[in-house]
């Protein structure tokens, strides 16, 4: 499983580089991180980066397209007008752009972004949630449906964001998701245990320990 750091705090990045494979980032969270695009492509690298299309969607599409090569554009299968995006999708894919199909919470919307090109499809398992549905069997369905059920053509990659607890994450891992994008206060919650703590702090004190009962052995023999 891949996992995708959902932030554009460069600190953050710089971070948790060791075990990401890729950033994603939305308008919203560049509003709350403060953070500047641009420095997130120039720290990743040639890894993916998820960066959000606004307004007018096909001539940022081919801005970030045509500045970055690990440019991913996120592009949302409906317009705020309820109209969609798959003829744009279409257009963009065809024309060689990778596509991220963001805000999806169905399977029949990832068929239908499958269907027209797309790199990756987002599904957002923490609002399936809000609203009372079981995101477990949702992304299970998903992951199913492109591993066996895909396009002979197709190399669609399932994104599992809106993560808020580790349990969803957990959840994606038994799925077999293909990503999962992870806010970097999740990760931290993953990587602490308290009995693992304990336990390095008890090596440490019997360490401390080992020394301290060697030189009252040197010590006593002199």
């Amino acid at each position: 499983m891949k996992i995708f750091l959902d932030t554009s705090k460069v600190s953050e990045i710089e971070k948790w580089l060791p075990v990401i494979d890729g950033v994603t980032t939305n308008p919203s969270i560049l509003l709350k991180d403060g953070g500047k695009i641009e420095d997130v492509f120039s720290l990743v690298g040639e890894m993916p980066v998820s960066v959000e299309a606004t307004g007018d969607f096909e001539t940022e599409a081919n801005m970030y397209s045509s500045k970055y090569e690990n440019a991913v554009i996120k592009i949302p299968l409906l317009r705020p007008n309820g109209k969609d995006n798959l003829e744009l999708i279409k257009r963009l894919t065809s024309n060689g752009i990778k596509v991220n199909c963001t805000a999806l919470f169905s399977l029949p919307q990832i068929i239908l972004a499958t269907k027209v090109g797309s790199r990756y499809v987002s599904l957002f398992a923490g609002r399936i949630d809000d609203e009372g549905n079981d995101s477990y069997y949702s992304v299970a369905k998903a992951q199913r449906f492109l591993n066996d059920y895909g396009y002979e053509e197709d190399t669609t990659e399932l994104i599992i964001g809106s993560i808020r607890s580790i349990g969803q994450v957990v959840d994606c891992a038994a799925s077999r998701v293909d990503i999962v994008t992870i806010p970097p206060a999740i990760l931290e919650k993953m990587v602490m245990h308290r009995f693992s703590l304990d336990t390095v702090k008890q090596f440490e004190r019997d360490a401390e320990e080992i020394k301290r009962l060697d030189l009252v052995a040197k010590s006593n023999s002199k």
